[in-house]
């Protein structure tokens, strides 16, 4: 499998905090391809007690699944606790809602307690994708579908090509291809896995417009070895003109390679039990 940078998990739920008010007004592309996702489940006979959302954010697919499947007990689980506030409760006469704040590498719940796992735009926040899927398989039942979505290499291409422009310093994180993701997968004890990917390409009318979405949805660099400081004016300024000249009938793309990923639960686990476990059978 190719290598990742390793991220500042710290940074990635700052942002997502800070992103959290506002999220959803940003998120277009998360939201439809969020609605592809659960269309996925249509095809899948399934009577799930348990599901977990991972990587939760605001809950579109916390809230899809509670529609799906009305009497199963649906857990958001997200690092950036802000974003959980924004839940859905656990029932429409309960003011309980079912998030929990944790590291998806490290799931505060018992071997083989989830029915399913669904994730929408959260895996490419890994950097330990074998660690991740080895988790998930742990906490998976038998037969139990793990359907998710990421982002592949090719996305953001756009703000990449610009940044390589300025300065050859990392600016955009890196992405697995969907072959590497399926190696995980199979690593982590899954089976069947199925991958599949398309690209959409959202354009606007301004470098600003399309930087605002980007900061909306809480993408920057948190990578471990990015540059630290500010950005020089004249960098910024040079990276901001490499972006507008990309700009195809005067509007800018921005582009999202994405990757679907399905694969089941076998029942045996790659990694021993932890002692956290906080919700089971």
């Amino acid at each position: 499998m190719s290598s990742l940078p390793s991220f500042d998990q710290r940074r990635v739920r700052e942002r997502f905090n800070r992103a959290a008010s506002d999220y959803d007004r940003h998120a277009a592309v998360q939201r439809e391809i969020g609605e592809r996702l659960d269309e996925r489940f249509g095809w899948l006979k399934l009577e799930p007690a348990r599901i977990l959302d991972l990587g939760a954010g605001t809950g579109q697919m916390v809230r899809a699944m509670q529609q799906r499947y009305p009497k199963a007990e649906v857990i958001g689980l997200d690092l950036a606790d802000r974003m959980l506030r924004r839940l859905p409760r656990r029932r429409w006469w309960s003011p309980r809602r079912l998030g929990v704040a944790a590291d998806m590498h490290s799931l505060p719940f018992f071997g083989g307690c989830m029915d399913a796992v669904v994730s929408n735009f959260a895996v490419q926040w890994s950097d330990r994708p074998a660690a991740l899927f080895a988790e998930v398989s742990r906490v998976m039942a038998s037969g139990a579908p793990f359907a998710f979505t990421t982002l592949g290499p090719d996305s953001l291409i756009e703000v990449r090509r610009a940044w390589a422009a300025v300065d050859p310093s990392p600016h955009v994180h890196a992405f697995l291809d969907m072959h590497d993701l399926g190696d995980a997968l199979v690593g982590a004890m899954l089976a069947d896995p199925v991958m599949d990917r398309e690209t959409i390409t959202v354009t606007y009318p301004s470098v600003d417009a399309l930087l605002g979405d980007l900061r909306g949805l809480g993408v920057g660099n948190a990578q471990s070895g990015r540059a630290r400081g500010m950005t020089g004016a004249q960098a910024w300024r040079r990276f901001r003109a490499a972006l507008a000249d990309q700009a195809v009938d005067g509007r800018i793309p921005l582009s999202y390679e994405i990757v679907y990923g399905l694969a089941w639960g076998t029942g045996v686990s790659p990694v021993a039990e932890s002692a956290h476990g906080m919700v089971g059978p």
